[in-house]
């Protein structure tokens, strides 16, 4: 089995040591952290109180496998027709690239934002690639690899299948940007975890792993939703996918009792706790 990744994003009813207490009563080693309040929200956030958060993990034996700065829902938006906001979004990415560093993870994820939908797609488009590119030579001087995930349609109209996901990467042309597959946007789109295997080879370094609905971008709990694991078992198989797989739950119903939502998805995943 693939190495699993808790996830702090439903969490965020708890304080961030409570997240990190929780994984390894999971009895799982690794996280992906989610940037934002009342966690991790990087602008709140110096030095000192990076080191205490590495801290942190360091004593509970965690390793961060990427870094996701909020993306959607505060006012970040790598193709925002409105310079200042282009540009504060850039200036934000800036600071999760120098707090990965401190964080001691070398990967960051990033979107590529979304247009105005009463605008030229390929305006929108232009600006979500300079942005981009320039973040990528940012990163890969600073020796961090920015992780492009695709969103669904419900939150994008750019980086939305594999196919806009293909021509971003290209267009951007850098080495410090490989592929984030997330299995809800890919299934929404109609992908597959081959087509993804075959378009990219291993530029896909990292996956979120989640149950969903199939109609929505409902990011559920595995037995929760439609999707068909034991396939995406053999695929992963079948492309030779190595990284890990990140538990980004997402929804109200988890907030109670953010443990629960990632036991019952262990269990579903047949993870056997040491």
């Amino acid at each position: 089995m693939n190495r699993i990744a808790n996830m702090n994003l439903h969490y965020h009813r708890y304080p961030l040591d409570y997240f990190l207490d929780s994984t390894v009563r999971l009895g799982l080693d690794a996280v992906e952290l989610w940037g934002g309040a009342p966690h991790l929200f990087l602008p709140d956030l110096g030095h000192a109180d990076l080191r205490q958060v590495l801290g942190g993990l360091r004593q509970r034996g965690l390793e961060l496998v990427c870094l996701t700065p909020e993306q959607c829902i505060y006012p970040v938006n790598l193709s925002a027709k409105d310079e200042a906001c282009r540009r504060r979004s850039l200036d934000y990415f800036r600071r999760a690239i120098g707090a990965a560093n401190t964080l001691e993870c070398s990967r960051l994820l990033v979107t590529a934002g979304y247009g105005f939908f009463n605008e030229p797609r390929e305006e929108a488009w232009e600006r979500g690639r300079a942005s981009l590119a320039e973040l990528a030579d940012e990163a890969r001087e600073a020796g961090v690899t920015l992780l492009l995930e695709p969103l669904s349609r419900f939150g994008s109209n750019l980086v939305t299948d594999l196919a806009s996901l293909q021509r971003m990467h290209r267009e951007v042309d850098s080495p410090a940007l490989k592929i984030l597959l997330d299995t809800v946007p890919m299934m929404l789109a109609g992908d597959t975890l081959e087509a993804y295997g075959e378009a990219f080879g291993e530029e896909l370094v990292h996956l979120h792993f989640l149950d969903g609905d199939g109609k929505t971008s409902a990011h559920l709990a595995w037995g929760e939703g439609v999707y068909p694991l034991d396939a995406f078992r053999e695929s992963l198989q079948r492309i030779g996918y190595r990284g890990a797989l990140s538990l980004e739950l997402i929804g109200p119903q988890y907030n109670r009792d953010p443990e629960k939502a990632s036991r019952d998805s262990l269990i579903y995943l047949g993870f056997s706790h040491p």
